[in-house]
């Protein structure tokens, strides 16, 4: 794409043709055509009597202004439906009501924060769910509404492994605590890893689910991350059969290091689960490194 196009060879020009335009009579005068075309994804601005070299600026200021515009409604909806859910989760601990509803109102969490970022979830491979059997669940990592996405895709109880900060938030740490969340505290160096196996071996009890990121953080690049090993352990440790989820899209839609959240399809595909012998319990490296294979293979297919 050409400098003129962008505009950066007459910036001024540009700049000033856009703000005497929009000065008088507010908006473009002379704009006998002036389309907008507003989708979950894009906003485009076409003035018909514009300079060319104007074009891209107006389309780039008028999108930024329309992604955060979106992004604060997102965070409004969501935001609010956070602190709901989180004060109803606190309620229902203390009263001893929870575990009534706590299944129901996670699910509304995740589906709230699906439509308020103007996703289009598609999502494949239920079949490969057996209900009321346990999983860990193993998952890449892009971007944060992962947690969100796999909460309202995955028809099971789930919980996840979660940074031991996020739980020093007064509201939030008592809702995850509530709910069955576990800690994650890498200042308990091999202590961790027991502590995570006694945490998900009463989960397993209660017949729900852990959800595992094994790249250990979010993919900056989009490139999927060495898989460390610890869903192995902890699967062969509490018996559960390995679940690999590909998840697709996030990245986009909320991009690491960004606080712009845009629509878009997201794909998330459950892959047949897989039971784990000793040998592949004892040879961990390999058998993640298996996981991570065919959980790229489904990637590259979306």
């Amino acid at each position: 794409m050409g400098p003129g196009l962008l505009g950066a060879s007459h910036p001024k020009t540009c700049r000033q043709t856009l703000a005497d335009s929009a000065a008088v009579g507010g908006g473009f005068p002379r704009a006998s055509a002036l389309s907008l075309a507003l989708s979950s994804d894009v906003l485009l601005f076409t003035p018909s009597k514009l300079p060319a070299s104007c074009e891209g600026l107006a389309l780039s200021s008028v999108k930024k202004t329309f992604l955060f515009l979106r992004s604060g409604i997102t965070y409004l909806v969501a935001g609010l439906s956070t602190v709901g859910v989180a004060s109803a989760i606190v309620i229902g601990s203390v009263f001893g009501f929870l575990e009534s509803y706590a299944e129901w109102i996670l699910k509304r969490f995740g589906r709230v924060w699906v439509v308020a970022s103007g996703m289009r979830m598609e999502v494949n491979g239920l079949e490969n769910i057996e209900e009321g059997t346990p999983y860990i669940v193993v998952a890449n990592h892009r971007s944060n509404i992962d947690i969100m996405v796999l909460t309202a895709a995955l028809p099971i109880p789930i919980r996840f492994l979660s940074k031991i900060e996020v739980f020093k938030f007064p509201l939030l740490g008592s809702a995850m605590r509530g709910v069955g969340m576990i800690p994650l505290d890498r200042e308990m160096g091999r202590r961790e890893l027991a502590f995570i196996i006694r945490s998900t071996r009463s989960l397993v009890a209660e017949g729900k689910s852990l959800v595992v990121f094994p790249e250990g953080t979010r993919s900056i690049t989009g490139e999927m991350l060495p898989f460390k090993t610890g869903a192995i352990h902890v699967a062969a440790r509490t018996g559960c059969p390995i679940l690999p989820v590909a998840v697709q899209g996030t990245g986009a839609i909320w991009p690491p290091e960004s606080a712009l959240i845009t629509g878009g399809p997201v794909s998330v595909e459950v892959m047949p689960p897989i039971t784990l012998t000793k040998q592949a319990s004892r040879q961990s490296k390999a058998t993640i490194a298996e996981i991570r294979r065919i959980l790229m293979e489904a990637l590259a297919r979306v």
